[in-house]
């Protein structure tokens, strides 16, 4: 009945939301790998879904409160799993799929995975050099970023109607520079760190819609967050500030200057700097049609990709502005290796 659903903040939710009793097993029986060895399965928690038809009002107080808010479905499943397809089949020629598999499962090669690292920073520093495949891959996955099947989810009508909801913006902007990411089994994860890190020429406004291109099992190398990790960020980005008081303008606004990473990350150990942290790491599963949006701030990252089917775990992560407000328009081009973002 009606009348038995459950509220929050004396708001009525659906029956269908699962928020607050999502937990699918113990992670002590996942198989949770990070760059420098397992995951500690009490410091593995999980991320919260929300279901579409949750009042707005109740959704942005989750938002508000946890940094993230995980929306189940949000997206025509048909429609993401065709552009699964079609991206898969356009990678083909890079040797990246397995002989005779249909390109919508993305099952692997087993090719050495230093040939697929993501363009970027990530394959700068552990990718392989002078190898056709992995300079095909590079090729491929470049030209992908402005391929019509990616542009057209992208430009999702259901995607922007849910953001203006949310955020309250009249004219949103999505930036240009997204990222489409494809992470092969067993190869080197997404570092730990927050977006602002990489949007300091704006003020720390921005709404991040991470999209996963197919389902990406609970050990499929989804994207994980640190658990209430907006104050962490925050208080990091307020210290990075502190120290760039000698920089240019333009060092400052960098995240690869002298007081940052190599690789422009916080960490490639996610055990140690959750353990530091004292909070835990909170994964889900996927599904296509999923959407996670998160606060700037957010300190997030992912495992290695144990996929038992081993299959290859593809997402792009689309950042949104308010069109009538200051924003970073160092992100108004195509994405680009190494283009100093």
């Amino acid at each position: 009945m009606l009348t038995s659903a459950p509220f929050v903040a004396d708001k009525l939710i659906s029956p269908n939301d699962q928020y607050g009793n999502y937990y699918p097993t113990d992670p002590k029986n996942l198989n949770l790998e990070s760059n420098f060895g397992p995951m500690l399965p009490e410091k593995v928690g999980y991320l919260q879904p929300t279901s579409k038809d949750t009042p707005i009002e109740v959704m942005k107080e989750r938002f508000s409160k946890d940094g993230y808010l995980f929306i189940k479905h949000l997206l025509p499943r048909d429609q993401v799993l065709e552009c699964r397809r079609k991206y898969f089949s356009y990678m083909a020629p890079s040797g990246l799929l397995k002989e005779g598999s249909d390109p919508i499962d993305g099952i692997f090669s087993e090719k050495d995975s230093r040939k697929f690292l993501p363009p970027g920073n990530l394959r700068r520093l552990f990718g392989l050099k002078d190898d056709y495949e992995s300079e095909r891959y590079l090729e491929l996955m470049i030209s992908a970023h402005e391929a019509p099947y990616y542009l057209q989810l992208c430009e999702n009508a259901e995607l922007r109607e849910f953001v203006r909801r949310l955020t309250g913006w009249e004219d949103i902007t999505m930036l240009q520079r997204t990222m489409l990411r494809a992470f092969v089994p067993d190869s080197e994860i997404t570092p730990v760190h927050f977006d602002q890190m990489y949007l300091r020429a704006g003020p720390p406004t921005s709404l991040t819609a991470w999209v996963p291109i197919g389902d990406i099992s609970l050990e499929g190398s989804g994207l994980m967050y640190l658990e209430g990790s907006t104050d962490i960020g925050r208080q990091t980005e307020a210290e990075f500030t502190r120290k760039a008081t000698n920089l240019t303008d333009e060092e400052r606004v960098s995240a690869f200057n002298k007081n940052m990473s190599d690789g422009g990350s916080l960490s490639r150990d996610t055990v140690a700097y959750g353990e530091n942290a004292q909070r835990k790491w909170l994964i889900t599963e996927y599904e296509a049609g999923d959407v996670i949006f998160h606060d700037p701030f957010l300190v997030h990252a992912s495992c290695k990709n144990k996929d038992l089917e081993r299959r290859i775990r593809l997402a792009t992560d689309l950042r949104f502005v308010d069109s009538n407000k200051p924003y970073d328009k160092r992100w108004m081009k195509v994405w680009r290796p190494l283009d100093g973002l």
